[in-house]
């Protein structure tokens, strides 16, 4: 059984994507509201989010999020709080969506999406040869075009 973690510099990415979203936020709130109180309390609500979704929520996230395959089925396990474990078979994959960023190989921001009888299992964050090895699995098994 391959176990496959999720890639580092998708977690860089997204605490540098929090952070200039809220830089954005930040600078709209100023523009838009001329009382220094409730701009003095947004920005502290938004420091506040932020020091909480960059140093803990996703580190967090990212070292529970693991995939697992044996070469039939992949599982998912994720969850910070409460604890997912997504089984699905190569088998009943109907299709498979396979979503790329530019420069995915420095940003890691590489998504797989099994879609199966009923539902649908995301795989995210994957690495260029982690993707390319899981894709190999489910072509060998003949699922259909992917």
């Amino acid at each position: 059984m391959k176990k496959y973690r999720p890639d580092r510099n998708g977690l860089i990415t997204l605490r540098i994507a929090i952070f200039l979203a809220s830089l954005i936020l930040f600078a709209v709130v100023r523009y838009y509201i001329p009382v220094d109180i409730i701009v003095f309390i947004t920005t502290i609500a938004i420091v506040t989010a932020d020091i909480f979704f960059i140093f803990i929520y996703l580190p967090l996230y990212f070292r529970s999020l693991s995939y697992s395959s044996d070469g039939i089925e992949i599982t998912r396990h994720s969850g910070v709080i409460i604890k997912k474990h997504q089984t699905v078979r190569y088998s009943a994959v109907q299709y498979i969506t396979i979503i790329s960023t530019p420069f995915s190989q420095y940003t890691g921001l590489n998504f797989i999406v099994f879609f199966v009888y009923g539902g649908q299992m995301q795989l995210a964050f994957l690495d260029q040869k982690d993707a390319a090895e899981i894709l190999s699995h489910a072509e060998h098994l003949d699922i259909g075009e992917v």
